[in-house]
């Protein structure tokens, strides 16, 4: 099974940062430049679910790009941003690979999920692709907004 993990579109800032930010004009056009990828690509029907936190850029990154996926989206709070106010480093890498965990467990072999998240989220992904166990030393990683990589899962 693969996850391709995404990184959600470039959002305009408001102090202080709000669950309801919109993403700018670029970050729509890198949404829309995301659609395209998928949809040129023989993976898109072995897509069977995008994932995201209800966060409005999240939501509004995985509908732009589902518009040529035409795919179910599934919310999923697990995937919401990192907050150093109520949860620990260690914990948020548990609560993302505890997502990738049920995911995996949903789907057969073949199948692609998409799963539209925060920047530094990746480190779950990362620490569940290698194995590893969650850290307060794993690394504070973060990608590029609207960045797709795939994780294969096997």
């Amino acid at each position: 099974m693969k996850i391709i993990y995404v990184h959600h579109g470039n959002r305009k800032k408001s102090n202080p940062p709000s669950q309801n930010d919109d993403l700018t004009e670029i970050g729509y056009k890198d949404c829309n430049l995301v659609a395209e990828l998928f949809n040129d690509t023989k993976i898109k029907d072995n897509i069977r679910a995008i994932y995201t936190a209800p966060y409005f850029r999240f939501r509004k990154t995985a509908e732009i790009i589902n518009k040529t996926l035409q795919t179910e989206i599934i919310e999923d709070e697990r995937l919401n941003e990192f907050d150093n106010r109520t949860e620990t480093w260690t914990q948020l890498q548990t609560r993302i690979i505890d997502c990738i965990d049920d995911i995996i467990a949903k789907y057969q072999k073949d199948d692609i999920v998409i799963c539209v998240t925060s920047g530094v989220n990746i480190v779950g992904f990362i620490i569940k692709s290698f194995n590893l166990k969650p850290s307060p030393a794993s690394p504070f990683l973060g990608v590029p907004n609207c960045c797709p990589i795939m994780f294969d899962y096997k």
